[in-house]
């Protein structure tokens, strides 16, 4: 690991997009802008994966960095290879001498919920490369989507009754308790904005149907990471528990071995369900096929409206497995909010009130991305 500093000094703190219409440099204004604000006189540190890791480019660190300086930042850089299963002495010892922290890196997001690191609140950077932080998911203002994200909280975390449904035929309902970051948040700045607070599975019940991937949640590493579902496995789910899962014979005996493995692994408690979200953000998609990597695609795509995800595995945030439901209906107390895949902002007061402050937020709900990496699915 190496770390760089570079710096200059300006007469006038700020970039406006407006001076800039190249898309790139507006997605690196957004992060910078949404996410830490005014950082002139600050030492700014951006970890950046390395890009022959085959999940970040060196370009989306590059543009940030360089515009970090235009705005009067002084900043470090530190490259960091694939994460692993504790803190990195190097990485806490570069976030030690920075005011600001920048990760283009999974390292970043495994401490999520619970921080491997002390220091500032560091943004976490979703838009793998120049590509992403350049397109509308980057692009699409970040203090507009924070507004939506905390507004789709108010109404699911004081909703009286849920019911969520797939085309496969999950059927999951219930009332949500308290929100499993209650009294909080991550501690990231996540960007783009893309999920709202979890909800407890607890108080919940029903069937959900899983197919395509089991995948790793991004908290632990371990391998292998993710199992294969080519036919439809049902877990029978009582609030917190997976109290049965049916389908074929050689699936569910997968099923609970790679649950059970992980379980070992790591200490866990194999079949609880922690909670589930569903992505918000209109903009994101994801190009490549889910098969040429299961776990960079399900780590990648969770924004999408047309995702919700489950944290299982573990009695504690996020859980180490994660289920990718496609294309829910998520109806609250009777109005459905996502329907088919399709998040209907329009349809509750709180939310609508933010797409008539934010009408570019508006028009993107009016043409999302539906690219979500399963080349078998047309929506």
């Amino acid at each position: 690991m190496n770390i760089k500093s570079h710096a200059r000094v300006r007469a006038s703190p700020k970039v406006t997009p407006h001076s800039y219409e190249d898309p790139l440099r507006l997605g690196a204004i957004n992060l910078i802008e949404g996410c830490l604000g005014d950082v002139f006189g600050k030492t700014v540190l951006v970890v950046a994966e390395d890009p022959r890791l085959g999940w970040y480019d060196d370009a989306a660190p590059a543009i940030v960095e360089a515009i970090l300086v235009e705005m009067g930042a002084t900043v470090k850089t530190l490259t960091v290879g694939e994460p692993e299963n504790h803190a990195i002495t190097a990485v806490q010892e570069a976030i030690d001498a920075a005011d600001e922290v920048i990760f283009f890196a999974r390292i970043g997001d495994q401490g999520r919920f619970k921080s491997q690191y002390r220091g500032p609140r560091p943004v976490m950077s979703y838009a793998l490369n120049a590509g992403m932080l350049a397109s509308g998911y980057g692009r699409l203002d970040h203090r507009a989507m924070s507004a939506l994200k905390n507004a789709i909280d108010e109404i699911t975390l004081s909703a009286q009754h849920i019911e969520i449904t797939c085309p496969l035929g999950t059927h999951f309902e219930g009332t949500p308790g308290k929100s499993i970051t209650e009294g909080g948040e991550v501690t990231v700045s996540r960007y783009p904005m893309g999920v709202p607070k979890p909800v407890l599975a607890d108080g919940f019940t029903g069937v959900v149907k899983l197919t395509h991937y089991l995948t790793p949640a991004g908290s632990k590493v371990y391998t292998p990471a993710y199992l294969e579902l080519p036919g439809i496995v049902t877990a029978h789910v009582e609030g917190s528990r997976i109290a049965k899962v049916t389908g074929e014979v050689d699936l569910v005996e997968a099923f609970r071995e790679h649950y059970q493995r992980v379980a070992r692994e790591f200490g866990l408690e194999p079949f609880n369900i922690d909670s589930w979200h569903a992505g918000i953000h209109p903009l994101m998609g994801y190009d490549m096929p889910a098969s040429s990597d299961p776990v960079r695609w399900s780590q990648t795509v969770f924004p999408n409206p047309r995702f919700l995800h489950f944290h299982t595995c573990g009695t504690g945030p996020p859980g180490e497995i994660c289920w990718m439901i496609l294309d829910p209906t998520i109806t609250i107390d009777g109005v459905a909010l996502w329907e088919n895949g399709r998040l209907h902002p329009e349809r509750f007061a709180l939310t609508m009130k933010v797409l008539r402050a934010e009408p570019k937020l508006a028009n993107a709900f009016s043409a999302p991305i539906c690219e979500v990496g399963l080349e078998d699915i047309v929506w």
